[in-house]
């Protein structure tokens, strides 16, 4: 074999171990981040039914620091989501390059941004024709 066909193929295992650890970090955080938040759930259920106001007091501290381990976990969950392959987010790249684009608004014949108008309520007219044009651009992609 040749070395530039062995660096080759050591190319491409280095790329899929790396795939295979990205995930296992996103992975890892969200176990983080769902774990925190049900563990603050509980906590809020036990503050909701406490009486005691000594222990509610306790249990509002305690709720106050898992809250900073939550946001923690979350921000970690947003590097590793950043970080992660973008398989399938085409439809927010989309909303992201088009989402600027003005249409009408059929009711009230306002200029509204495309982002805007797909987030209308689902039988709307402008909901209709904001897909229309969405699904186009999609098939043009």
């Amino acid at each position: 074999m040749k070395t530039s066909k062995i660096q080759q193929i050591i190319k491409e295992e280095v790329h899929t171990m790396l795939e295979a650890s990205i995930s296992k970090r996103f992975q890892k955080a969200v176990e983080t981040l769902q774990s925190g938040m049900l563990k603050q759930q509980q906590l809020g259920k036990k503050f909701m039914v406490e009486k005691n106001p000594a222990k509610k007091e306790k249990i509002k501290q305690a709720l106050i620091a898992i809250r900073k381990v939550i946001k923690k976990a979350e921000l970690d969950y947003e590097s590793a989501l950043y970080n992660e392959p973008a398989g399938e987010l085409e439809e927010t790249d989309i909303r992201k390059t088009h989402g600027d684009k003005r249409i009408e608004n059929p009711k009230t014949g306002n200029k509204i941004k495309l982002r805007t108008a797909l987030k209308a309520k689902k039988g709307s007219k402008v909901y209709g024709t904001a897909r229309k044009i969405y699904n186009n651009l999609k098939d043009e992609d």
